[in-house]
């Protein structure tokens, strides 16, 4: 009897612990390597759209989740200046029979907690923490992977390495990409908070996800654990130019007073909305161009590493968990026979993540129109009816695994 595959994974986000148990789904051996010291509570909210959620059902994992989530039961999108409505397309119950699966909202860090006790307790899979994975290297029929645990120098080796380490992917690095190969600044930041929910006005609290649009910038709020807290998300643009890569949940907060200047001319209730957050945090927003490829021999990319996703579509998440579904069904399909598999893996992901985030990047500059084209998109929204909003999220939502559903345009 042979030995089970051995792969590796560098990164232990959604991406790297979604993998791993799709991975433990199919028998094989995991060992996930992430640079923190620990998992603690750290993040905002998160949404998982059904595209996500259908993958998580069939593993098992949404009964774990949904102790912790809400289901939004609309998307309401409105206008800055006053308030108006543009659109409200339904989700809730919908949603999960369109599409088959529900659309979720939670905190990261209560996702993250569910990823890894099922990783703990699935067969095969270790996770070590403390561990930063430095390079790698071919050996015969198989990867070692160079990293520093507790500060020693350390060795790993495996079948297969799955880089799942983020936008600044250390493997990505190695994988001989080219100079030109690095993250660039979008020219907008994120800038991310917690409301208690106590303190946040009751319209902040309701059961929908809230898109404000406005020139230059908009607004993401909903409600989390219960209505215990809200999550906000202001995207502005802005000429920040500088390298800063420290996680911003653990550096210094951010001056409140740039962000309630950018938004000075949007109606009351947002303004008010935003004053009650005191400890914002601010993310600049990096892209990439496409890939050529995601691999080098046994090692491969995933999520963030190979495809880093503006968050206009709120795909992020999403996207590494089909990555993490379909590298699964790949070695499924070729078991230890790793060159077939990992071009199995990319010839289904690359063409979705390249819409995906090519998507994400016009839907970022429609959300910021000013006039007169955003004029012509308020108008555009307000004429469509419960079948053309949900119609043009079918290719996002609805996305076949396998079966190459390829992007329409959006609104």
């Amino acid at each position: 009897m042979s030995e089970p595959l051995h792969v590796v994974i560098a990164g232990a986000g959604v991406g790297g612990l979604a993998a791993a148990l799709g991975l433990s789904r199919i028998g094989a051996r995991v060992t996930v390597l992430e640079r923190a010291p620990a998992f603690d509570e750290v993040g905002a909210g998160i949404q998982l759209s059904p595209n996500a959620t259908r993958i998580l059902q069939g593993w098992g994992v949404l009964d774990r989740l949904l102790p912790h989530a809400l289901a939004p039961e609309a998307l309401r999108v409105r206008r800055a200046r006053d308030g108006s409505d543009l659109m409200r397309m339904p989700l809730g119950a919908l949603a999960a029979a369109r599409w088959g699966g529900p659309h979720l909202v939670l905190h990261r860090a209560d996702l993250q907690r569910v990823l890894v006790d099922l990783c703990r307790h699935s067969p095969g899979v270790t996770i070590k923490t403390n561990v930063d994975v430095l390079g790698f290297a071919a050996i015969e029929g198989g990867v070692q992977v160079g990293a520093r645990e507790d500060g020693a120098h350390v060795r790993f080796e495996g079948d297969v390495l799955v880089g799942a380490d983020g936008l600044r992917s250390p493997v990505r690095e190695r994988l001989g990409l080219g100079l030109g190969d690095r993250p660039i600044y979008s020219g907008r930041s994120a800038w991310r908070a917690l409301v208690p929910g106590p303190l946040a006005p009751a319209s902040a609290l309701r059961l929908e996800t809230n898109l404000w649009l406005g020139a230059r910038a908009h607004l993401v709020h909903y409600p989390l654990r219960a209505g215990d807290l809200v999550n906000l998300v202001a995207i502005v643009e802005d000429s920040w130019r500088g390298e800063d890569q420290q996680d911003p949940w653990r550096s210094q907060a951010a001056d409140p007073r740039i962000l309630r200047n950018a938004f000075s001319g949007w109606t009351r209730e947002a303004r008010d909305l935003i004053g009650l957050a005191k400890d914002w945090r601010r993310w600049p927003l990096f892209d990439r161009y496409l890939a050529p490829r995601w691999s080098l021999d046994r090692v491969v990319l995933l999520g963030d590493a190979a495809h880093p996703v503006l968050p206009f579509l709120a795909q992020g998440a999403a996207l590494a968990i089909e990555d993490a579904s379909a590298l699964a069904r790949a070695f499924a399909a070729h078991g230890r026979d790793v060159a077939p598999a990992i071009k199995a893996y990319e010839n289904e992901r690359m063409p979705r993540a390249a819409d995906v985030t090519m998507a994400s990047r016009r839907q970022g500059s429609i959300y910021h129109f000013g006039q007169p084209l955003a004029f012509a998109r308020d108008a555009v929204m307000r004429r469509l009816d419960i079948e053309g909003m949900m119609g043009r999220m079918d290719w996002l939502y609805g996305y076949s695994e396998g079966r190459g559903v390829r992007r329409r345009l959006l609104p």
